[in-house]
């Protein structure tokens, strides 16, 4: 069973995890979600509507020069540690229903946590998931899809420099046959430069 939690509350649960992250302590940051996961918020919640907008708070703040770049990725290596603690609760092992998606960021993407927040969603819903994380070349990506019999791929990218490559990797992988799901803020708000490159799908 999973609580309801009430907008208060999650802003409150947002706003002491902004504090640990931004504070470099990476235990108080862990013990806030995995208290949250024990007193019965689902894990979905926990990532998208607590870790997803902590992290895109960081970004701006860095953006705003609030942040320097040194804090700003010891603040994204926290909330890495606390995803993968959160991984592990048994909150998060769903049993597999057998469709198996593979989930990585295109060649020269570095900016993982996105497509990290995707994997621990979509194991939640019961899919298999390879999570490859950054900056994947794409014969690499290929051989891996070819290896697994993967039924989809989630392709991620950040920066809108990196779409020729993500072109490539969309091209690439749907010859082999395997369908492309992008996401990511370099295909822009609506999805507009996914459907101009060719993918299947777009989130």
């Amino acid at each position: 069973m999973t609580t309801t939690v009430d907008t208060t509350g999650l802003d409150t649960l947002r706003g002491d995890l902004w504090a640990a992250v931004t504070g470099r302590d990476e235990y108080r940051a862990a013990d806030l979600v995995l208290t949250a996961l024990d007193t019965g918020i689902s894990a979905e919640t926990v990532l998208l509507d607590v870790i997803a907008p902590v992290q895109a708070r960081v970004g701006r703040a860095w953006q705003a020069d609030r942040l320097t770049v040194a804090q700003e990725h010891a603040a994204t290596a926290i909330a890495e540690r606390v995803i993968a603690a959160l991984a592990h609760h048994p909150a998060h092992r769903p049993a597999p229903y057998g469709g198996r998606i593979t989930v990585a960021c295109v060649d020269q993407e570095w900016h993982a946590l996105p497509a990290r927040l995707l994997a621990e969603v979509l194991t939640l819903r019961g899919w298999r998931v390879d999570f490859l994380g950054a900056q994947v070349p794409t014969p690499h990506l290929v051989t891996h899809l070819h290896n697994t019999g993967a039924d989809a791929v989630a392709l991620s990218s950040s920066l809108a420099t990196r779409l020729p490559t993500a072109h490539s990797a969309i091209t690439a992988c749907q010859a082999v046959g395997v369908p492309v799901l992008a996401g990511g803020a370099a295909f822009g708000p609506d999805g507009r430069y996914a459907r101009l490159l060719g993918a299947d799908a777009w989130a």
